[in-house]
């Protein structure tokens, strides 16, 4: 069952890289493309995968006239040239990350929406501890769009994705897949000094959707809001994540990391990043939110990463408290600047730009 499932992981995974430039519209079965759409300090990537599939992990803000949707549904239809979204997946109940949906839902039509469950939904061993209440004017719009067509994604599960691209849940609900019982599988000797655990997080952080997306070599990891304790579980005592990857190898570390939980320190657990090795990371903050200093520096000193892109310059640090200018999407700060990776078809290799004209940084996939 795990093999079928990480197979289904690379799918997602190649839904989120560039291609080298490519005309707004066009790029039909040349590749896996995910595009970072910037809403200010919430979450919205789209992945397009090489059979013009897509898939969007999370809708940023309610609000501001709908200035969150409106940039999601630019992207989607003037830069990758589509007409609707196939799949929704909702990481967790925060306004940030599901609270475009209502706006969504009325400018492009939405064909399966995903989600770590709901109170009503009476699944065993979830908890809701600052869930939405069945009153909340988010739920009820979410609830009102997604018009019964919603399911909820448990550890294991898979996106029903075609082609070769994969998808496979590692977390959801404040739990890991555990794919090798009494402790065999794949051991982690980065386990043997870690930091010590935080508090006990409350919130639906915690309990976040993690999701791995793999296309041939590529890798794509988004842990949504997914909090440090849980992030360790991810890898300690075990390495769950390269436990569900079957490609032949030892090198199997993760190309394209996305900060979780919009590079803040309560998130973002030093094992984790020292264990996946990626290449490139992409830290969806907004001016003002996320972007620790002390996470900057943390992926500063990863030895395998080669760009560190930010959305946004966090102002209410220095500039050795940020990436290199260079890499970041976003000088002014209303946004709306949009950041693109694009995969070879083959997952062989991928590429990253800023908009439609920055300049283009090529790598290969591990």
């Amino acid at each position: 069952m795990i093999a079928q499932r990480s197979r289904i992981a690379c799918l997602f995974v190649a839904l989120t890289v560039l291609v080298p430039p490519v005309a707004s519209g066009q790029g039909q079965g040349q590749g896996l493309d995910i595009y970072y759409v910037d809403v200010l300090g919430g979450a919205a990537t789209l992945i397009v995968t090489p059979e013009r599939e897509s898939i969007l992990i999370d809708s940023g803000w309610p609000g501001f006239d709908d200035r969150d949707p409106k940039r999601i549904v630019h992207v989607l239809k003037e830069v990758a040239g589509l007409d609707r979204l196939d799949h929704l997946v909702t990481t967790h109940w925060h306004t940030d990350h599901y609270g475009g949906v209502e706006g969504l839902a009325k400018l492009v039509p939405i064909g399966r929406y995903w989600d770590r469950g709901l109170p009503s939904d009476g699944l065993d061993g979830l908890d809701f501890p600052d869930g939405p209440k069945p009153d909340d004017p988010l739920l009820v719009a979410y609830l009102g769009a997604a018009e019964g067509n919603r399911s909820v994604l448990q550890p294991g599960d898979t996106l029903p994705l075609a082609g070769e691209v994969s998808a496979v849940v590692l977390a959801s609900g404040g739990k890991v897949l555990a794919c090798c019982e009494g402790g065999e599988g794949v051991g982690n000797a980065r386990c043997d000094d870690l930091p010590a655990d935080k508090a006990e997080d409350q919130s639906d952080n915690a309990r976040s959707i993690a999701l791995i997306v793999r296309l041939g070599a590529f890798d794509f990891l988004d842990c949504g809001d997914l909090t440090w304790n849980i992030e360790r579980q991810l890898v300690c005592p075990v390495d769950q994540i390269r436990a569900t990857d079957e490609r032949e190898g030892d090198d199997q570390a993760i190309d394209v990391y996305q900060v979780t939980h919009h590079g803040l320190d309560s998130s973002n657990h030093p094992t984790l990043i020292r264990t996946i090795e990626p290449t490139v990371t992409v830290m969806n903050n907004g001016p003002r939110k996320g972007g620790s200093a002390s996470v900057v520096h943390l992926l500063k000193s990863i030895p395998s990463i080669q760009a560190n892109y930010q959305m946004h310059r966090n102002v209410t640090t220095g500039p050795e408290d940020n990436t290199d200018p260079a890499l970041i999407a976003n000088d002014d700060p209303e946004g709306g600047q949009f950041l693109h990776i694009h995969v070879e078809p083959d997952g062989s290799a991928y590429s990253i730009r800023i908009g439609t004209d920055g300049e283009v940084r090529t790598f290969e996939s591990k």
